[in-house]
């Protein structure tokens, strides 16, 4: 394994058993067996590792739930994204500290913007037909903006329990956003359908593969294949 490599493994370790905030460059330096002027050397801000990691939990998260969804209906595919995302941080209390922290430090939709994630938003304004050619790069980008700040804010009063709200309470409140956002005409009952089929995939998505339970087994091991097994 190269230097970058051992850099980026030991500080996402840290950043989910420590966490985000208490794990300084020095910390990491230690645990990769480094000195320090190269963590910034290879990495000039703590955020550029948190960003990538964020963007690979989605890789592979979406890479699991293409196969069991249909890959033309991108709606659907974000939806479950977020019911599974949602899931996960209810499972997984390291992961959710981890999300909370980049909510936090508002990492989470800086994140989304460089990654692949935003595509599916884009898709989904280039689709429709009620909104002018040159209004959907504005409406994409501030759609964006909206939801992930429906997201931060009661991510953040969740967790820190200043609302008794659950990851299921959440989850519909942040699609019904979204849906806003992104001007999509929906009726209650296509809603309620989509999201139905979301938590039946999330479900037998977590059944045929536990190792996705602990963001652990495949944010930051160095067998990536242990996730790939049933």
């Amino acid at each position: 394994m190269n230097t970058r490599d051992k850099i980026y493994n030991a500080a996402k370790r840290l950043y989910l058993e420590n966490g985000y905030a208490n794990t300084p460059n020095t910390l990491i330096a230690k645990e990769a067996g480094v000195n320090l002027g190269l963590v910034t050397y290879y990495f000039k801000t703590k955020d550029i590792i948190a960003s990538d990691m964020l963007n690979n939990n989605y890789e592979t998260l979406y890479s699991h739930l293409l196969k069991y969804l249909p890959t033309n209906d991108e709606l659907l595919q974000l939806i479950t994204f977020f019911k599974l995302h949602f899931q996960l941080t209810g499972i997984d209390p390291h992961y959710d500290r981890f999300i909370y922290e980049m909510n936090k430090f508002d990492l989470l939709e800086k994140a989304t913007r460089d990654g692949n994630l935003y595509s599916l938003y884009q898709t989904l304004v280039n689709q429709n037909d009620q909104i002018d050619e040159s209004e959907k790069e504005l409406l994409c980008s501030c759609a964006v903006t909206a939801s992930f700040g429906v997201i931060r804010a009661l991510t953040m009063k969740q967790y820190e329990k200043e609302i008794l709200i659950s990851k299921d309470e959440i989850f519909d409140l942040c699609i019904n956003q979204m849906f806003y956002s992104l001007k999509i005409d929906y009726q209650s009952l296509l809603l309620k359908s989509l999201i139905s089929s979301a938590n039946c995939t999330v479900d037998r998505l977590l059944e045929e593969y536990p190792q996705l339970k602990e963001v652990k087994n495949y944010l930051y091991i160095e067998d990536a294949a242990i996730v790939c097994e049933q």
